[in-house]
């Protein structure tokens, strides 16, 4: 029983960076929320094969790549994202006219940009540990997040001049 109360800790503790990952792959809350679901319950079947505690959030994070990778194949098409963000509520003005403009560039990244952009930016990983995930090395993660800041770079230039 101790072993159940401490994996569902361990997956509250990690439960938004899973859920990023997986919103920004599939690019839809409900199929996202179906990642999650699955992937929790794959890991929870697979805790054995999880040899080092302090690895647990690469490790589910790399589940949730894999199980949201499946659903993309699956239904052979990504869906469009759903115009919702949580805005705090004391944002200046252009403070919000750039995390706008950023999330912005970040959803029209295509994969693997995207989900190495997420990782790396907005939950903080080394990309030792985004390779780890992804299943790619580390120098292709390296590229996948130059590539992915010179397509982000570009876009935002153009949708600053042509404002």
């Amino acid at each position: 029983m101790r072993e159940k109360e401490a994996f569902c800790e361990k997956v509250q503790q990690h439960e938004r960076a899973m859920y990023a990952l997986a919103y920004a792959m599939v690019r839809n809350e409900q199929d996202a929320g179906d990642v999650v679901s699955e992937s929790v319950l794959r890991a929870f079947r697979n805790l054995s094969t999880l040899r080092n505690d302090r690895s647990f959030k690469p490790w589910i994070l790399r589940i949730v790549h894999n199980t949201a990778v499946e659903l993309i194949r699956k239904n052979a098409r990504l869906v469009e994202l759903d115009d919702e963000e949580e805005i705090e509520a004391d944002s200046g003005g252009s403070d919000l006219a750039t995390r706008l403009a950023l999330r912005d560039a970040v959803e029209r990244l295509k994969q693997p940009y995207r989900t190495v952009v997420i990782l790396y930016y907005y939950e903080g990983l080394p990309a030792s540990k985004i390779a780890q995930i992804t299943g790619d090395s580390v120098g292709a993660v390296r590229q996948q997040l130059s590539r992915a800041r010179k397509q982000m770079r570009e876009r935002l230039k153009e949708d600053f001049l042509n404002e």
